[in-house]
């Protein structure tokens, strides 16, 4: 009998713990309602794998205690003509470590293969855009791909606060990459801007500006909100 109601106990705990997860992440979730913007995306809704419940303008990276090279990355976020600033943005992101690798981690088995967004890596985050359209993020630098065939750079995804999918915007590069070559930047798209940033650096901690103009150059944006 002890057994029995112990093992309905564990049950029930499982119950509440499954529903206070899933209340936990109604608020960040991928609607696959939502209209489809940004053209074809392989990692559509994988912003939203771990997102936690509550977002602010500032992510700190798991690498920028230990980083050697930490890098600040802040932006505005505005609307597409410019005239607005926008709040309650999510951006994404995630890149490499300071050896070019998407590091996984520690916690996470080896056996156990990453399940769509967590195969980004460690170095990943989201920021949510104040009423003043800011974001920050304090991170490390990445380096380049082991095989450095193009520049480093640092994964960018955006979710509007409205029925619009999530989509992609140019990669934030940097402009002292010597792989960023005259010809990298003519071949960006522009997708809410230019990512090439110029760093500067302060007391060891390089810094940078990243604008996001919503919906610029995106495929099938609505044109009523352009």
């Amino acid at each position: 009998m002890k057994y029995l109601a112990m093992l309905r106990l564990i049950c029930l705990y499982c119950i509440l713990l499954f529903y206070s997860c899933k209340d936990a992440a109604k608020s960040h979730t991928h609607n696959p309602t939502n209209k489809i913007v940004g053209g074809p995306f392989e990692h559509l809704g994988w912003m939203f794998d771990d997102i936690p419940k509550e977002l602010n303008e500032v992510d700190t990276s798991s690498a920028w205690i230990a980083g050697k090279e930490k890098l600040i990355v802040t932006g505005k976020v505005i609307n597409i003509d410019g005239s607005n600033v926008a709040a309650n943005v999510i951006v994404y992101y995630y890149h490499t470590n300071e050896q070019g690798l998407y590091v996984h981690d520690a916690a996470l088995p080896y056996s156990m293969k990453p399940r769509n967004g967590q195969s980004h890596g460690a170095l990943r985050g989201w920021v949510k855009t104040n009423e003043k359209g800011e974001y920050s993020i304090y991170t490390i630098r990445p380096a380049p791909y082991p095989d450095r065939t193009i520049p480093a750079h640092i994964h960018l995804t955006v979710k509007e606060p409205n029925d619009l999918s999530d989509y992609y915007i140019d990669d934030i590069v940097f402009d002292d990459d010597e792989l960023l070559d005259s010809t990298y930047p003519a071949r960006m798209e522009k997708r809410g801007g230019s990512g090439v940033v110029h760093l500067q650096k302060k007391d060891n901690i390089w810094y940078a500006q990243r604008d996001i103009n919503l919906g610029l150059n995106i495929p099938d944006y609505p044109a009523e909100r352009k």
